[in-house]
């Protein structure tokens, strides 16, 4: 090299190796991508086919009832039927509970959160509508148009609505205890 500092000899001796390595590498990564690969043909040997064991139950014939089916499936369908009215029930205090969130959010101006709240509260009485009984069902139908009414006052008119929502929460829980206990 003309005027210059040469380059030790061991840095020439790694960078020669380095160099020769990554050749390689390349090329043998290369020349693996290039080679065909032949597809394996399908097997014309099937495979065997599942034997299947059928396993008789060993459990012992139910004893005959002394109770006759019809009164047995009447016993059901009344604990059927008072499930669904239970259930509905718990549906009437799931929306008491969703209105008086309502009426809290309400009380720090969170409209988003008390209309979400009265969505709720609509569709849980939605739930409850189909499984109470036949009647309490114009009184859940009117409450439901009465949440409606309150979402269109929200956006509109929110005065006033706190103690709508407090008569509604007293008529909700008056429906509920004035239901017998079964």
């Amino acid at each position: 090299m003309a005027g210059g500092k040469r380059a030790p000899i061991w840095l020439l001796v790694v960078l020669t190796a380095v160099l020769t390595a990554a050749l390689t590498l390349g090329l043998d990564r290369g020349i693996a991508a290039l080679r065909v690969v032949p597809t394996p043909l399908a097997s014309t040997n099937a495979l065997p086919q599942p034997v299947v064991v059928q396993i008789e139950p060993t459990v012992a014939e139910p004893e005959t009832s002394e109770i006759p089916t019809d009164e047995v499936e009447r016993q059901l369908l009344q604990l059927q039927q008072q499930a669904a009215q239970h259930q509905g029930t718990t549906f009437v205090l799931k929306t008491e509970r969703q209105i008086s969130f309502a009426l809290e959010a309400l009380t720090v101006n969170d409209v988003a959160r008390a209309d979400r709240e009265l969505v709720a509260a609509k569709a849980s009485l939605d739930e409850a509508f189909g499984l109470v009984a036949e009647d309490l069902k114009p009184q859940i139908a009117t409450e439901r148009l009465e949440i409606g009414r309150m979402r269109a006052d929200l956006e509109i008119n929110p005065k006033g609505l706190d103690e709508d929502l407090r008569r509604l929460r007293a008529r909700l829980m008056d429906l509920i205890a004035s239901r017998p206990q079964s």
